[in-house]
């Protein structure tokens, strides 16, 4: 995959952590109901979550893809 921004080629990976993720408008705390306008990604309260991504280490991007995820948008 290219990078949006400098177009050079992205490495494929997981962006891999714990609990919950979300990609929100304005920072807050995250809630097991996505307000409006977000969207929960993971909602993983006893196990990790894993997603595949890309990553630019040239202009410090990643890419994550959220298309085989059961994700609530509010």
């Amino acid at each position: 995959m290219r990078c949006p921004i400098c177009s050079n080629e992205m490495e494929q990976g997981f962006l891999q952590g714990n609990q919950r993720v979300a990609w929100v408008k304005n920072k807050h705390n995250i809630t097991l109901k996505p307000k409006r306008g977000e969207v929960l990604l993971e909602n993983k309260t006893l196990d990790s979550f894993l997603l595949t991504a890309w990553i630019c280490k040239d202009c410090k991007k990643v890419v994550i893809d959220y298309a085989d995820k059961d994700y609530q948008e509010g």
